[in-house]
């Protein structure tokens, strides 16, 4: 990619300001700005006249006038010819808004299309000359009508589908569209990503819905979507472009719609449209088959939903693999890729159960003849512009659809340069050099991932981020501190206070934020285990079922199962997790909790051990997984559990440096600390002064050795972040928090952890020390200090890694924004540092921040 950086503009537009058309005179490319008049709309079909169902009366805005400057307002790339490339303009004006339903957005990226480098390389697609191009698009709102849900400042993306009016073309600073063409940027979700999204998602939206007539407000799973056709019937005609009025008024009867279960065939499912198509037809309960490069993108369209793959290479063969597979009755099929393909699909098509037609969408193009018994169908993309009640359903669906996180986006390269560097881009897709991923253009130098529009430079990583790619590259380095966070599968959230707080404990909820977590970082995530509610927490998910839910949804997350023996026999619970690891390969590790809540055990008839039996039975139970999981025959005796030969078949993966799956365990007891030290691969530390952590990380390591494990046992350390712009903002945020403390629920978590730490012999267990403060988050996490600004956060977890924390798990008060903006505000500062050497030297690290954490020395009188 080229390093070629563009001069950016000092211009700078507020979004409260209006902006002014300048004199002809000053225009150098006045062609390439034509401004369409009523005449252009209605020879696109478009009505005039003010219509709630389409677009309102294209009239001049009076208001326009925000910025009055004496230089040429910004650049863009204009096609001067076929074949050419294109070249960079710096002396072109601001587009003008013509319609008071158009919108100016201030471009922060541009995702890059096929069609951009066949156009001009084919002749096709250009009006006239000079031409903008550029369909897809990501940037800030400057101006648009108060009516709409679409306001200044909103960061948004949309793709630029009205290819005639080179305003909304998004090789350009500025870019024009409708205010129903575009959503919002959901905050889990980078305005790089969001810029690759538009066109392919929009075209399969309406390959299904209109061209196929599937029904997406009967979607499972996912945010319930609209009824095209069913809009369509309420929308006046003279709306409707008239050549796409036959597909949209009579494209598909009822009778011959897809039902839950049909198949569905795509052929270049690989492409960015036909894995929106795939995840679309999985969202309407279709079975699909993906024609598609299987050596290359195989993995990734069966992440996305896959029921058949089918290698693209032999026609023939996948032909017969179809027919075989549908028993010759496929009746819905689209082709991402050309005719000839699209012939092949037609091969496989035949009308069932009495309906007179199988039907074909053709993305590209459609065989020359039509066999019997087929309709040929191709997408009326002018709809989606031309008429706002097909338009403003589709956008809210797809911000519903990427907020919940039940549709992947494409993955991306970022390519240099600017507007300058866009050439050199298409460039890699006219060579091939890129398969199944978007390239995107970021503009300017506000178009960082921060969506609150603070470009983070503290990386070079970040211009990728929210995507798996960018996390491989974040967590590359073998030495680095390892992120896990709470999966809030219990009810109540994380802190035990009625302060509101975003946080949700159901499935899909969950599904959201391991996605979020695993693209910005995060390499585990523990699930809690609970059989009734002990401090608030009524409602409660079982968490080794909820974790193999979690990895289902997930491609890179380990999940890290919380197992309580006593309810658990080691031999279950050592099959369970052996299969799980099968599934996942080897994203399953496992939590040994002891236990301290007493009712939980005796309510479901649970014999209540003692603290030392409780962890003595544990150090048995972690002994049992590892035999079975690790010995053919394995056979024990122990005063808790035994084994006779028994064979556990399959075993769990052995994978590089990890025999089986990774064990944790917790606990701040001296029976914790010898349980870490004999049995565990994990050592889980609640929340402690400088001096208890280093006391505790010594003592386990002093056994660890006496039992040869010293290299063996590691360090996890438990924390709840409040991460604020400001010290003194975050601090009153944790102030809230315990000002609003569920009293009783906290007093009732604090009788019951008596049975815990206050219950050893020298008082050095869980909670032994904690005030009524520390307990509103339940495992001490206000003691790990990870509170205040992000550079704050940042440098006490170095001071923690320096002392032997190898993973910090976190829990938020908002996990619905948090995670996000942890992955985006602190993890890569925190890579950013230890890649200058930070974390490393105890003494240094503790000079810096170590005052935060020292025990505070009681005063004398």
């Amino acid at each position: 990619m080229s390093s070629t950086t563009v001069e950016t503009l000092s211009l700078r537009i507020k979004p409260e300001q209006n902006l002014v058309e300048q004199p002809r005179s000053r225009r150098t490319s006045e062609v390439a700005f034509q401004e369409p008049g009523i005449d252009f709309f209605r020879q696109e079909g478009i009505n005039t006249q003010n219509a709630a169902n389409g677009i309102a009366t294209p009239k001049k805005v009076e208001d326009d006038n925000f910025q009055q400057v004496t230089r040429p307002q910004q650049e863009a790339l204009l096609l001067h010819g076929p074949g050419q490339r294109y070249r960079l303009e710096r002396a072109q004006d601001i587009p003008a808004l013509k319609s008071d339903q158009e919108i100016l957005i201030k471009v922060d990226a541009i995702g890059l299309n096929p069609v951009d480098w066949k156009g001009p390389d084919f002749n096709f697609g250009i009006p006239s000359l000079p031409w903008i191009n550029g369909r897809d698009f990501s940037g800030t709102v400057v101006k648009g009508p108060e009516s709409s849900r679409i306001k200044a400042g909103d960061k948004v993306f949309g793709p630029s589908t009205d290819y005639r009016d080179p305003r909304k073309a998004a090789y350009q600073e500025y870019v024009v569209t409708n205010h129903f063409n575009v959503a919002k940027v959901p905050k889990n979700l980078s305005v790089h990503i969001a810029a690759s999204i538009g066109v392919a998602f929009v075209s399969a939206v309406l390959s299904l819905g209109i061209c196929l007539g599937v029904n997406f407000n009967e979607a499972e799973k996912a945010p319930k979507g609209p009824h095209l056709l069913q809009i369509l019937q309420e929308v006046d005609r003279g709306v409707i472009p008239q050549d796409i009025q036959a597909e949209c008024f009579g494209g598909i009867p009822s009778a011959e719609r897809p039902r839950v279960g049909d198949w569905f065939a795509i052929w270049g499912a690989s492409s960015q449209t036909g894995s929106m198509a795939l995840q679309l037809g999985k969202l309407a309960g279709l079975r699909v088959i993906c024609v598609a490069d299987v050596a290359k993108h195989g993995a990734r369209l069966h992440r996305l939903g896959a029921d058949i793959l089918i290698d693209r290479f032999d026609t023939a063969r996948a032909v017969e693999i179809i027919q075989s597979i549908t028993g010759g009755a496929l009746r819905f099929a689209l082709d991402a890729v050309g005719k000839e393909t699209a012939g092949h699909l037609q091969r496989c098509l035949k009308p069932q159960d009495g309906t007179p037609y199988a039907h074909l969408v053709g993305l590209t193009g459609l065989p020359k003849e039509t066999a019997s018994g087929i309709k040929h169908h191709q997408v009326p993309i002018k709809v989606f512009h031309s008429t706002a009640a097909i338009g403003e359903p589709v956008m809210i669906w797809l911000e519903q659809l990427l907020a919940a996180n039940v549709l992947a986006p494409p993955d991306v390269d970022i390519a240099q340069g600017g507007l300058e560097g866009v050439n050199t881009a298409l460039d890699q897709l006219r060579e091939g050099n890129v398969s199944g991923k978007r390239i995107v253009v970021p503009l300017g130098t506000g178009s960082g991932p921060d969506q609150n529009d603070e470009a983070d430079d503290r990386t070079d990583v970040t211009t990728k981020i929210g995507s798996i790619e960018y996390a491989k590259k974040l967590n590359s380095d073998p030495e680095r501190i390892k992120f896990a966070y709470w999966v809030p599968n219990v009810s109540g959230g994380l802190v035990i206070s009625k302060i509101p707080q975003k946080t949700q404990w159901d499935l899909d909820s969950n599904i959201g934020y391991a996605r979020t977590a695993e693209r910005v970082g995060f390499e585990y995530a523990l699930s809690q285990i609970r059989f009734m509610a002990g401090y608030g927490a009524d409602n409660q998910h079982e968490s080794v079922s909820f974790s193999q839910a979690l990895l289902h949804f997930t491609e890179e997350l380990i999940l890290i199962a919380a197992l309580l023996p006593g309810p658990w026999n080691p031999a279950v619970a050592a099959k369970q997790i052996a299969s799980i690891d099968n599934y996942s390969k080897g994203r399953i590790a496992v939590n040994i909790v002891s236990g301290w809540f007493k009712a939980e055990f005796t309510s479901i008839g649970q014999w209540w051990l003692d603290h030392a039996e409780r962890y003595r039975r544990s150090r048995e139970f972690i002994q049992c997984l590892k035999g079975i999981w690790t010995q053919d025959q394995f056979t024990f005796s122990g005063d808790f559990y035994q084994f006779h030969n028994y064979p556990l078949k399959p075993k769990p993966l052995a994978l590089p440096g990890r025999p089986h799956p990774e064990i944790f365990q917790g606990g701040n007891s001296i029976d914790a600390r010898e349980n870490a030290a004999t049995v565990s691969d994990y050592y889980f530390m609640n929340g402690n002064t400088l001096e208890g952590f280093q006391t505790q990380i010594a003592d386990v390591k002093d056994r660890a050795k006496r039992e040869g494990r010293l290299d063996q046992v590691k360090f996890a350390l438990n924390g709840f972040v409040i991460a604020r712009k400001t010290e003194a903002e975050a601090i009153r945020v944790l102030e809230e928090i315990q000002g609003k403390a569920n009293k009783e629920a906290v007093e009732a978590f604090g009788d019951a952890v008596q049975n815990a730490g206050a219950s050893t012999a020298n008082k050095t267990g869980m909670w032994a020390n904690s005030k009524f403060e520390d307990l509103v988050q339940y495992n001490d996490g206000f003691k790990t200090k990870l509170i205040g600004t992000p550079e704050q956060i940042a440098d006490r977890i170095l001071l923690l890694k320096s002392l032997g924390v190898s993973i910090l798990l976190v829990a938020f008060l908002h996990y619905d924004d948090e995670i996000q903006q942890f992955g985006e505000q602190v993890l890569p500062l925190v890579r950013k540092l230890e890649a200058e050497g930070r974390g490393k030297d105890v003494e240094y690290e503790t000079s810096l921040t170590g005052d935060v954490y020292r025990e505070k020395k009681k005063e004398t009188a």
